[in-house]
This record gives structure tokens, C-alpha cells and sequence, in this order.
């Protein structure tokens, strides 16, 4: 069986046939920002580099805002399904917290795009991980929720505030990486969350 660490978080396309135009133009447009970044990739260069019509773009994206969006958040959900694969292959709460932080950690290193941006075209990235984020935090935080009440017994009155706290910390650490080691800030988070959420003082 494969590990949930090995996801894959580049951009090909699966393994069928037909591709449909959406995911075309979302591929074509990472491999477009990944040739030239992000503020100077522009709605024609996507359209060339999918082989499409700059109003067929524009059918399924209205704005390079909403496309670049659309494209923020397809790499999230990738991010998700490795935090969902974390909880899958681990027993308790404290241990999925701790795999599923250190998913993320590892994975905000080595996404072939993050970095590069954030070190030459920060001012263009930041705002879709920042200002205009409420659509990323807002899915993931529901997603780490049910993750977490799916765990163990946990205080339905913090649980939402855990998530969204979780979720925003996680998020500071992937535009700001830590001096630390990865396993070390998962492990302080998993501690502090499930001491959190269960009352009980966490094993590591």
C-alpha cells in the first residue's frame, strides 16, 4: 500500500482518455506560472499553452483572478487528501494530528510552486493565501472538524474554534517556514490541540 506522504502534488492529469476543459486549463495555467510566475502570466499565455481560444477561457473563468483562485484551490484539496489519508492510517487522535501536520509542513516545502513564488512574486501570491483566503480556510477548517470529532471524543464547544485555529496556524507556517524541524512544530501542535479538545494531556 502506498503511503499518504507520497500524494502526489503535481499537476498531471489522470490517467484517462479525455481530459476535461477545466482541469485543461488549470494544468496549462500551472505550467505557465511555473515557467514565468505568477504576475506575468497572463489569460492568452493559458489559452496558448492549452491549445484553447482566450473566450473559451474565459467561459469557465471570468478573470485570471478566478482562475488563479480556482487553481489555489485545487492545490489545497490535493493538500486535503493527504490530511484525510493521515487520519485514515492512524489509530488516535493526538498521532493523526501529528501525521497530518507534518503532511502539510513537509508538503508546503516541496510543492514545486510555493517556494519559488513566495521568493519572487510574493506580492502577487500572498493576497489568495492572506486577504482573499476565507475560501481556503473556510473548506479546510470544515474538513479538519469532522476529521478531529471523527478521532475521539472531543469539546463540541471548541471544536470549530480548534479547526479554524489549527487551520490559519498551519497556513502561517507554509508562507513563513519554520526555523524548526518539521516534526518538531507537528508534534507541539498535536499535543496542544488534542490537550485542547480532550482535556487529557497528550502522549508525546
Amino acid at each position: 500500500m502506498v503511503s499518504y506522504r507520497h500524494i502526489s502534488m503535481a499537476t498531471a492529469a489522470p490517467a484517462v482518455t479525455r481530459v476535461d476543459t477545466a482541469t485543461r486549463i488549470l494544468d496549462a495555467a500551472f505550467e505557465r506560472i511555473t515557467e514565468v510566475g505568477l504576475s506575468r502570466t497572463t489569460v492568452e499565455d493559458v489559452a496558448r499553452a492549452a491549445r484553447l481560444t482566450r473566450q473559451t477561457i474565459y467561459r469557465y473563468f471570468p478573470s485570471k483572478d478566478r482562475l488563479v483562485m480556482a487553481l489555489v484551490l485545487r492545490e489545497e484539496e490535493r493538500l486535503l487528501d493527504g490530511v484525510r489519508a493521515a487520519f485514515v492510517v492512524t489509530g488516535s487522535l493526538e498521532d493523526a494530528l501529528y501525521e497530518a501536520s507534518l503532511f502539510c509542513l513537509t508538503w508546503a516545502r516541496e510543492h514545486p510552486l510555493l517556494d519559488r513564488l513566495l521568493e519572487t512574486d510574493a506580492q502577487t501570491l500572498l493576497p489568495y493565501l492572506t486577504v482573499r483566503s476565507a475560501p481556503l480556510i473556510d473548506r479546510a477548517r470544515d474538513v479538519l472538524g469532522h476529521l478531529m470529532a471523527s478521532k475521539a471524543w472531543v469539546r463540541a464547544g471548541i471544536l470549530e474554534g480548534a479547526a479554524d485555529a489549527g487551520v490559519r496556524v498551519l497556513l502561517s507556517y507554509a508562507v513563513t517556514r519554520p526555523q524548526r524541524a518539521p516534526a518538531d512544530v507537528a508534534r507541539d501542535l498535536s499535543r496542544i490541540f488534542t490537550a485542547a479538545l480532550t482535556g487529557k494531556e497528550a502522549r508525546r
